[in-house]
């Protein structure tokens, strides 16, 4: 797998108490794009790339029963999502996919777990290869690991956000964690930018 060609790299500082936080979210040097795939929610409803255009998404994967990075970074999504919401307009407010790697466990409950984070959050997975084709596309990681006697694997994962554009493009990455309100303004960048690239 080909390293993603990065060109911009963000790191805002915000003054919060006595620690400093920030946004790393890093712009690629040139679009790329999503390959066709086919996931779906706990209810079989599909989720494709057709679903990623026209309006921006964040996409992250992981587990449900991950411990810590997909809880600490889907909360840190709930609270960016809100920020965002102050500084572009509702249309351009990005959606958030949380995509399993662990069907095996998670596809009977995946939506509700994303849901448990937002009302909006959308959770799903799928077949094996539909998953790996959007991990390499996304220059995202995971593993299963080995079971152990009880039966019982842990998952190791990037904890990267893709940031998808309308055109279904991947635009940027996110790297928890991260300050909400720094987000939000490396996002409303981002789409400045996109503006500018399409002419609007």
């Amino acid at each position: 797998m080909k390293p993603l060609a990065y060109a911009l790299a963000c790191s805002v500082g915000l003054s919060v108490g006595p620690a400093i936080a920030q946004v790393q979210g890093v712009m690629l040097d040139a679009p790329v794009p999503i390959p066709a795939f086919t996931l779906a929610d706990q209810a079989d409803q599909t989720f494709s790339a057709t679903d990623l255009a026209d309006h921006w998404t964040l996409v992250m994967f992981g587990y449900n029963s991950c411990p810590d990075v997909c809880p600490f970074t889907l909360g840190n999504l709930e609270a960016a999502i809100a920020e965002t919401a102050l500084r572009v307009r509702p249309d351009n407010v990005p959606r958030v996919v949380f995509i399993s790697v662990d069907p095996a466990r998670d596809a009977d409950t995946v939506t509700d777990y994303a849901l448990f984070f937002h009302p909006d959050f959308r959770g799903v997975t799928g077949a094996r290869v539909q998953i790996d084709a959007l991990i390499e596309a996304t220059d995202s990681f995971y593993r299963l690991m080995p079971p152990d006697p009880s039966g019982y694997y842990e998952v190791q994962h990037s904890s990267a956000v893709s940031v998808i554009g309308p055109d279904g493009q991947l635009r940027a990455k996110l790297q928890p964690p991260f300050d909400p309100g720094a987000t939000a303004e490396f996002l409303a960048r981002l789409q400045i930018n996109y503006r500018r690239e399409f002419g609007q």
